[in-house]
């Protein structure tokens, strides 16, 4: 028995099989460059990072759920857990420590530079309040909070200052940075505003 010959597909079948198969392959296309340029960017944001001179993460860090709720220089509450969402640079300070005064500068620029991306959060150890507010007479685009006690820097591991860790968006320590920093370089605001 002979074979029947097969139909062609018509002129039109094969332009909606063309396009489909165009729209199929830009998918797959967009898919890579998303996947590329997430890992560009977090790569990127990584040599940002390490142009800081990170200190190595110990595993009490790696696994810390950061979360504390000191005063303002208002008196009112910050909590660290509500600024989860976006990047938190976490900076110990103290009115009394020369390098701490001598970074402070810096820490201003990047606060002026992320504020719409990230948070620049200033932890004072400073018992004398009024120290405190001399030192911040003019305002600050950081957020300063109190903590007399010294317990929070206790939590991260330090009694030291300077001594700042940045937080990813989810909460974790991602970097420590024992003592001071040039914060005004492009390379903390990339590395700031990179972390997710």
């Amino acid at each position: 028995m002979a074979e029947k010959p097969r139909s062609r597909p018509t002129r039109s079948k094969r332009k909606a099989l063309a396009a489909v198969a165009a729209v199929g392959a830009a998918i797959v296309a967009i898919g890579f460059l998303m996947t590329g340029a997430a890992s560009t960017v977090k790569s990127a944001a990584d040599g940002a990072c390490s142009a800081l001179r990170p200190t190595p993460l110990s595993s009490s860090l790696r696994a810390l759920d950061a979360d504390f709720t000191l005063p303002d220089l208002g008196g009112n509450p910050v909590s660290l857990r509500k600024l989860r969402g976006r990047p938190v640079l976490v900076s110990f300070f103290a009115t009394w420590c020369p390098p701490c005064v001598e970074e402070a500068p810096s820490l201003e620029e990047l606060a002026r530079r992320v504020r719409d991306k990230a948070t620049v959060l200033i932890v004072s150890v400073d018992e004398d309040v009024d120290a405190l507010k001399k030192f911040y007479a003019k305002g600050t685009a950081t957020t300063v909070v109190r903590d007399e006690s010294r317990k929070v820097p206790t939590s991260f591991g330090t009694s030291k200052f300077p001594e700042s860790f940045l937080i990813d968006a989810g909460g974790k320590v991602r970097y420590a940075f024992i003592n001071q920093r040039d914060w005004s370089v492009a390379e903390a605001a990339a590395c700031v505003e990179g972390l997710d």
